[in-house]
């Protein structure tokens, strides 16, 4: 009889659930498609392992066959996903104010008071202005890339000596990824903390970034997964995330410590240790775990990104040779440039391939998820109050209709003349949606403050690389298959011949 009753009031139940999620949300407009069928806690989430990686499919999916504006659920909460560039126009610019807000998450922990996650209000508009306004300071970031230029230069200089043995004429066999990180992390914990950090102590925060990275739920990401069943499924790793948090709290609370006794010994005034992030918080009066929150913000926000990013663009060098040789001649005369105459002084090819490789390759495929404060309009659908809205960044870069042959690496197509030209990393709150081609550091309110600084620092980073080294493929070649998460990585390793040039 259990069975009988089940096997009836189980399928009215789905029915109507059915039913109900599809009619007119208000006004006649309806929510954006979504798999059919939507279950009561699950949502349509329950036929797929929630990662970012089955999200990646789904999607494009769903893109496919709906078009640019789609929704997933868990349970009650919407997440709405947007691939195309003149509705994210809308939606980041015009609206802008709506689609500022973040959503809260159960596990935040070490990022609970960033830029990022503040609520959109007074609180994040001051922090927001001291983060922009140390970052504009272009003595500090030339006196950070200086050194960690040198180091990265040394680093590959040794590696190639060291596999120099193994050689047959056409070069050292080295895999970068591993130098170029040091060298990423280097330069921004430079700017974060000073120069008076042990090498100690950096090589230990750096062991705690990569703990807690790879803890951290990939699917925090979209805010998808009800809180309930985080905690369950989520448990044993989440436990493992509270120490690690609470180890890089410490190790964090010291070196700002530190910092604070350097500041009240008049110690670090002058050139040779300019002011660092750290100074600007110290400065702000705020307290030790909102300190700490910043600083795993801005160590977290810029060296996985950073450093993704200049893996990706060395890896299209390597396989573009004449590129690469191009980009050699359009950098001459700039050896003994800092950063930021570099920064001031135009080079248009060395930015037109980092733009390039940037849109082909942006470190985050799915900006930070955005929330509204209110139910909204958008492109023939309602938005719901409190939805989670997520921007397809890497389908915006490669749109079939605003690129000619999208997957291909064309440079030229953001030199004068091409149909990227005008477009940057960042688009112009005052620009149309045609400047919207590509967003790898989002756009509007919420854009990322460090957008300059990074595709800067990118540019430096390769103009030293190609000045100082010749980078050939191995006979096997260069593997561009993308490893999806928060951060989409190279499966596999770059590995390339490197010749280090006799200028």
């Amino acid at each position: 009889m259990l069975l009988l009753l089940s096997s009836i009031i189980l399928p009215l139940l789905l029915l109507v659930t059915v039913s109900k999620n599809r009619k007119p949300y208000c006004n006649g407009l309806s929510l954006p498609p979504a798999p059919w069928p939507r279950l009561p806690l699950v949502g349509n989430l329950f036929c797929r392992p929630p990662t970012i990686a089955s999200l990646d499919e789904v999607l494009r999916r769903l893109h496919a066959a709906h078009g640019p504006v789609v929704s997933l659920w868990a349970g009650r909460k919407p997440a709405i996903f947007i691939a195309c560039h003149d509705i994210a126009h809308r939606a980041l610019v015009h609206m802008g104010a709506t689609f500022a807000h973040r959503p809260t998450s159960w596990h935040s922990g070490v990022n609970s008071h960033g830029v990022n996650s503040a609520t959109y209000g007074s609180r994040w508009g001051l922090l927001r202005r001291n983060l922009s306004s140390h970052l504009a300071a272009e003595h500090v970031i030339a006196g950070a890339f200086r050194s960690s230029a040198g180091s990265l230069v040394k680093s590959l200089e040794s590696a190639a000596a060291a596999a120099a043995g193994e050689a047959d004429g056409g070069g050292a066999v080295v895999a970068p990824s591993e130098t170029l990180r040091h060298a990423v992390f280097g330069f921004f914990a430079a700017l974060c903390f000073g120069e008076g950090v042990g090498e100690d102590t950096l090589g230990r925060l750096r062991g705690l970034h990569v703990e807690i990275i790879s803890l951290i739920v990939e699917l925090d990401a979209f805010h998808l997964m009800p809180v309930l069943l985080q905690v369950v499924c989520y448990f044993p790793r989440w436990r493992k995330l509270l120490s690690a948090q609470r180890r890089h709290h410490d190790l964090v609370t010291a070196i700002i410590s530190a910092r604070r006794r350097r500041r009240e010994e008049g110690v670090g005034s002058d050139a040779a240790d300019p002011r660092c992030y750290v100074d600007t918080l110290l400065g702000l009066g705020l307290g030790e775990d909102e300190m700490v929150s910043l600083c795993w913000e801005y160590m977290n926000a810029a060296v996985k990104t950073t450093t993704t990013a200049l893996e990706w663009i060395m890896a299209r060098l390597v396989l573009h040779q004449d590129i690469q040789q191009k980009l050699r001649n359009d950098i001459a005369g700039s050896d003994h440039m800092t950063c930021g105459e570099r920064r001031r002084r135009r080079r248009p090819f060395v930015e037109a391939v980092v733009l390039e490789a940037l849109r082909l390759h942006p470190p985050a495929h799915y900006l930070l998820a955005h929330t509204t404060d209110k139910d909204v309009t958008l492109d023939k659908y309602v938005i719901p109050k409190g939805s989670i809205v997520n921007f397809g960044v890497a389908t915006i870069g490669r749109y079939a209709t605003l690129w000619t042959d999208p997957d291909a690496f064309r440079p030229e197509r953001f030199m004068e003349g091409g149909e990227g030209c005008g477009v940057h990393s960042i688009a112009a709150a005052s620009g149309g949606p045609e400047m919207m081609k590509m967003i790898p550091f989002g756009a509007g309110r919420r854009a990322c403050p460090g957008a300059a600084v990074a595709t800067t620092v990118l540019q430096s980073f390769v103009e030293d690389l190609v000045r100082r080294f010749e980078w050939i493929p191995v006979a096997s070649g260069v593997d561009m298959t993308e490893k999806p998460g928060i951060v989409t990585e190279m499966r596999m390793p770059l590995y390339t011949r490197v010749v280090v040039r006799q200028n």
